[in-house]
């Protein structure tokens, strides 16, 4: 089983510690924690959600990798700077068989 202990603690952006202490300090600017409002019959007060943790760290996750730098910039700048430099040729049969597959794969995802 992977450990997702080193991705939880990357991925969480704030810690307890720290999200406890920045909500201190907006009770305390605010003159303290004003009371919720609590409804005649004892019941909850307006709508409520849960979210699973699965979602949570999903969405951490999704976070996290959004964050990630392209790691492919290095070879598009090399790409580029041999396109302009006139010195990246790609054979006329290697595009060909390229544009071949790709519309193989195009017509196996629409079910032809």
């Amino acid at each position: 089983m992977i450990d997702m202990e080193p991705i939880r603690r990357q991925v969480s952006g704030e810690s307890y510690a720290e999200a406890l202490r920045r909500r201190k300090e907006t009770e305390k600017a605010k003159g303290g924690a004003a009371a919720p409002p609590q409804p005649s019959d004892g019941g909850p007060v307006g709508d409520t959600i849960q979210v699973s943790e699965k979602a949570i760290m999903m969405g951490r996750i999704q976070k996290a990798l959004a964050e990630i730098a392209d790691v492919r910039a290095e070879l598009v700048s090399e790409i580029k700077a041999k396109i302009e430099a006139d010195e990246y040729h790609v054979p006329g049969e290697d595009i060909a068989d390229r544009v071949i597959l790709e519309a193989l794969k195009e017509m196996k995802s629409f079910g032809r």
